[in-house]
Order: structure tokens, then sequence, then C-alpha cells
């Protein structure tokens, strides 16, 4: 099945969704373009207009999957909201505590969700981890 069966990207490689300044539309599209897989970082504060505008100016400049990271532990829930309504490929949930229902919306918009391991958090993780798996129709 490869990356491409999961995911839809070519190439085992991932840009990972750094600071809110350094991911944006030009890298990630970029990293997509080249094959591999590239995150926005949603911001730190709820601005779903924002996210949605960054993800807008990504797709202008890539038709190949991408994603957006999420940081749990900062208000999110709005910008998660304008994730899912634009549909994008893959939400990956990082340092915080998501809920089933976070998991079943995704799910129900097409959109594939992943969490950022840690090992400070790795118990956490791995509750994300059942949790998005119980979910899946891979």
């Amino acid at each position: 099945m490869g990356w491409r069966g999961i995911l839809g990207f070519e190439y085992g490689i991932v840009q990972a969704p750094l600071g809110p300044d350094i991911s944006g539309p030009e890298l990630v599209a970029a990293v997509a373009n080249a094959g591999g897989l590239g995150f926005l970082r949603s911001p730190d504060w709820e601005d779903p207009e924002h996210v949605k505008n960054l993800i807008r100016k990504t797709r202008s400049l890539t038709d190949k999957p991408f994603g957006v990271g999420v940081v749990l532990a900062f208000p999110h829930k709005e910008n998660i909201r304008a994730i899912l309504e634009e549909k994008v490929a893959i939400l990956q949930l990082y340092w915080g505590e998501c809920s089933n229902e976070t998991v079943e919306q995704a799910h129900e918009a097409g959109v594939k969700v992943v969490p950022q391991v840690c090992i400070k958090n790795l118990n956490q993780s791995l509750i994300m981890l059942y949790q998005i798996l119980a979910f899946c129709n891979w």
C-alpha cells in the first residue's frame, strides 16, 4: 500500500508543523509538490478565518495532499472546525487531550487524524492513537 495508499503522499518525508510563522503555505506547498507531506501550523489562538486563508493559499500553490497541525494545549476548537470545513487531507494533533468526538467529526468530514508523539506525553499520545484507530475506516 505504501505512503500513497494511506495518506496520499509519494515519499516518506514529512515536514513538521513548525511555528505558525514558519510553516506557511509556500513551504508546505513546496514540500507537497516535491512528493512529501507538508503541514501548516494552526495559530496558538482562535482565528478560524486565518486558518481558512492559510489552507486556501496552500491549495492555490499545490494540488497535493497536506495537513494542518494543532497544539491542543492552546485554544483550538474553532480552528479545528475551520480545518474540517476546508476538508484538509490530514489533521495532526499534539500536546493535549483529543476527544473521541473530534476524531469522529474529522473522519465524517473525510479528514484523517494523526497524533504527533513525544516522549514526555507518551501515555497521552498512545491514548490519542487508540482513539484515532478506534474510528478508522482505512
